[in-house]
């Protein structure tokens, strides 16, 4: 069977949520975006797998994918997944064990915009370039796909386990700027501090990185999209009326009308920014968001997902003092005749006004909602501030933090 006839199958295996949402499109147009690498024709399927996490919340992304090859007789199958994977404190994009056939996709990895096209090509690349490279290649790197919209990734390549000898804890990166995925970088090996939320796993030989500042903020970036933020306004009905009732205080008071209007655009924005922050800081403490953990290997991974549920919180209450400006702005002007507040003002009134009186009204509001997001739900909080995965790493996280308090406790 020649190179054009033949089929060269590829299962997707995906988490719930986003990543399946992407893989269903991938199914669709992989096919075509593979084809353009390789004469071989190609079948792209989306697996019935679920991806579970070990004890720790890491993801064995070679054994589910080993799972899913033998038992639908796929060539190869790459794991999209939401978690993020590190090497160090470099962001992985991509890794997979070439041996196996079998890559993964962490989609935190490739930021919050552009991502479905990201993650197509970074799947274009990590399938073509290294689990099953192009039969008409010839000579090595000859057939390596552009970069894309995945943009310039750094190759990390993982050697021997730590521990095996301690000079593999040095590192040395040599980079080349010829080979196919951008850079090229050879590393000493990392152990569990680096893994990550992706774990360790021997087999790994290649990972594909977006290196430096850029790298680290797109993860971020990616890490607050996968939570999806927009999410957390619905589950706190409790604070939004709460902040309607104080919103409405301040726009039926003549007295808030003389202190906004006389506030001042700085004034304003502090006393904005103090609410904000304040809501934004109760949400999290109240609903025990913030994470800790004992082990040093894990406190990297703890500021990342820390600073992402802050970025996450403030988006949602952000979103929030949105919604609730424009409806107070609305009652300001249906409430306030123009005539009335001039005399309450003492001087012409003007539409700048009314955007005072709500602006402070609001933000009255917000204090107000900060106090009565302590009757929502916790579980809803939750869930709306995080993804599926990221609530189940978490939950597997404190149950390996609570038995580890229980071995140290004396007897």
């Amino acid at each position: 069977m020649t190179d054009a006839t033949r089929t060269t199958v590829l299962d997707l295996v995906a988490d719930p949520g986003l990543p399946t949402e992407l893989a269903h499109r991938l199914v669709r147009d992989l096919p075509a975006a593979l084809e353009e690498h390789d004469d071989a024709r190609w079948e792209v399927r989306l697996a019935d797998e679920p991806i579970v996490l070990d004890e720790r919340g890491a993801l064995p992304a070679l054994d589910i994918g080993d799972r899913v090859r033998e038992r639908d007789g796929a060539d190869a199958v790459v794991l999209l997944t939401d978690l993020p994977r590190r090497s160090g404190a470099d962001p992985v994009v991509a890794d997979g064990g070439t041996g196996h056939r079998v890559g993964l996709v962490s989609l935190p990895a490739l930021g919050a915009i552009n991502q479905y096209r990201r993650c197509r090509d970074t799947v274009v690349r990590l399938v073509t370039g290294h689990l099953v490279p192009p039969a008409r290649a010839g000579a090595e790197g000859s057939g390596a796909p552009d970069a894309g919209h995945a943009g310039p990734l750094t190759r990390i390549d993982p050697g021997p386990r730590a521990g095996t000898d301690g000079d593999h804890r040095h590192r040395d990166r040599d980079r080349d700027r010829g080979r196919a995925d951008g850079h090229d970088a050879r590393r000493g090996p990392a152990d569990d501090a680096d893994a990550g939320s992706g774990g360790v796993e021997d087999e790994i030989d290649v990972r594909l990185a977006l290196t430096g500042l850029r790298g680290r903020v797109r993860l971020l970036a990616g890490l607050v999209r996968a939570n999806r933020p927009w999410r957390l306004v619905p589950s706190l009905s409790p604070a939004i009326a709460a902040a309607a009732a104080g919103a409405a205080f301040g726009i039926f008071y003549s007295n808030i009308w003389e202190l906004a209007t006389a506030l001042g655009t700085a004034r304003q924005v502090t006393v904005m920014l103090i609410a904000l922050v304040g809501m934004t800081a109760w949400l999290i403490l109240d609903n025990r968001l913030w994470e800790s953990r004992r082990h040093r290997s894990l406190r990297e991974e703890m500021v990342l997902s820390n600073l992402s549920t802050v970025i996450t919180v403030a988006c949602g209450v952000l979103a929030m003092f949105a919604l609730l400006f424009v409806l107070a702005l609305v009652a300001a002007v249906l409430v306030i005749p123009p005539d009335y507040l001039s005399s309450t003002l003492m001087r012409e009134s003007g539409p700048d006004d009314w955007i005072m009186i709500a602006w402070l009204s609001t933000s009255m509001g917000t204090v107000a909602g900060a106090l009565g997001s302590g009757f929502a739900d916790d579980g809803a909080v939750r869930q709306a501030a995080y993804s599926r995965r990221e609530q189940e790493r978490r939950a597997r996280l404190d149950r390996a933090d609570d038995g580890d308090r229980g071995r140290d406790t004396p007897a």
